[in-house]
């Protein structure tokens, strides 16, 4: 099932050493703490070396949105005491449970257990979902009237769990759109799968596009209904919330990938 070859150690070694710049840059600009970059490298460099090399692309556009994002408005953000950490500097905790499942979508593509497609779908959906969550966080504490998901006619004050608004929907909305587009762009410029028959590719192109969009929107509002509820019990945290929600739209992208193409 694995269409991809396998590297060679000097293309291994350029992705060790894109990983760590990546990492490195990220470090030196406080966008992640220590363990965060440690992590944001070896998440780099698994879903490079085990998926694709241009997934190098798409977790750097992740990375650097999801930071310009938690600095829009930092200083109104440290008066409502809604920021995302000191800074806006964030930690492993965030950089595991928004990279880990990118991570295992490219471990199951280099073990055989997914096919090019699908793991560029469920790749995709990923990044999406986190993207959707982390813009509708960062953006959507500027809404006056946030209501909460699960009781839409009580009102509660911005950043609070489970807490949603126009505006954050929007934003949602827009940044897995914005991710799904980025990656069909990577698609049709690189050319990845190899050896992808254009002529039996169907309707996968437009499949790239709809389905993150969608799974990642709909994985924001899953990861809000967790927030007001699992989170706020106590059964989860903050990045468990994340790591299920997106693990969630992930997996549901590969049955319906299947089911449009068939």
């Amino acid at each position: 099932m694995r269409a991809s070859v396998e590297l060679e150690p000097f293309q291994i070694a350029v992705i060790a050493l894109a990983s760590g710049a990546i990492a490195g840059i990220a470090y030196k600009a406080r966008v992640l703490d220590l363990v965060g970059t440690i992590l944001a490298f070896l998440i780099c460099f698994i879903s490079a070396t085990l998926g694709h090399w241009s997934w190098l692309v798409l977790l750097l556009i992740f990375v650097g949105g999801s930071f310009l994002a938690t600095r829009f408005g930092f200083h109104f953000k440290l008066q409502l005491g809604v920021e995302e950490s000191k800074e806006g500097t964030r930690g492993g905790t965030n950089v595991l449970s928004n990279g880990a499942v990118p991570a295992l979508v490219a471990l199951a593509y280099g073990g055989g257990w997914l096919s090019p497609e699908q793991a560029l779908i469920a790749f995709t959906t990923s990044l999406a979902a986190a993207a959707a969550d982390t813009l509708a966080s960062e953006i959507g504490v500027f809404a006056p009237a946030p209501v909460l998901i699960t009781s839409p006619g009580t009102r509660v004050p911005p950043g609070t769990d489970g807490g949603i608004s126009l505006i954050g929907s929007l934003a949602a909305g827009l940044s897995a759109l914005s991710m799904s587009m980025i990656s069909l762009a990577v698609f049709v410029l690189v050319g990845w799968p190899e050896g992808f028959e254009w002529k039996q590719a169907g309707n996968f192109d437009f499949l790239l596009l709809f389905l993150p969009t969608i799974l990642g929107f709909t994985g924001c509002q899953l990861d809000s209904v967790l927030g007001a509820t699992a989170e706020r019990w106590g059964w989860l945290g903050k990045g468990g919330v994340n790591f299920v929600a997106i693990g969630t739209s992930a997996l549901i992208s590969l049955p319906l990938l299947d089911f449009f193409r068939n």
